[in-house]
């Protein structure tokens, strides 16, 4: 019963692994491998992700400042629960902080890594005759 059990568990894992692993065979004969992440470089890559994440991550901080404003309301005299929404009003400002700061730490290391490409001085002169 286990080996049934991991068969199938590794047909449905790896199999399609592989057929993903196959590219294109052009008439030719060559084979044409396509990129799956629509994405050609690591910062593009880590750009994707990171909209990806403040994509999901937008809403779940609402229903979490929501949940928190709901503590807060209900909390009465209880100091337990404003400990506890407090907490979690700041762990949402925090995530949110550090998703919105992730973007702006990518863009700022793409632009230290980019090679930057020479233009040639403007024609500064001015003799007009």
């Amino acid at each position: 019963m286990k080996k049934l059990f991991y068969l199938a568990i590794w047909s449905v894992l790896v199999l399609p692994v592989k057929v993903l692993a196959a590219g294109e065979v052009t008439p030719t004969g060559d084979v044409v491998l396509t990129n799956p992440l629509a994405a050609d470089s690591i910062p593009a890559i880590l750009n994707r992700i990171i909209d990806f994440m403040l994509i999901v991550a937008g809403p779940i901080a609402v229903i979490m400042t929501i949940y928190a404003a709901y503590l807060f309301i209900t909390a009465g005299d209880n100091q337990e629960r404003v400990k506890t929404a407090r907490k979690t009003l700041m762990y949402v400002i925090i995530g949110v902080a550090i998703l919105i700061l992730s973007k702006g730490i990518v863009s700022l290391s793409k632009s230290f890594l980019e090679v930057p490409t020479e233009t040639p001085p403007a024609n500064t002169n001015t003799n007009s005759g």
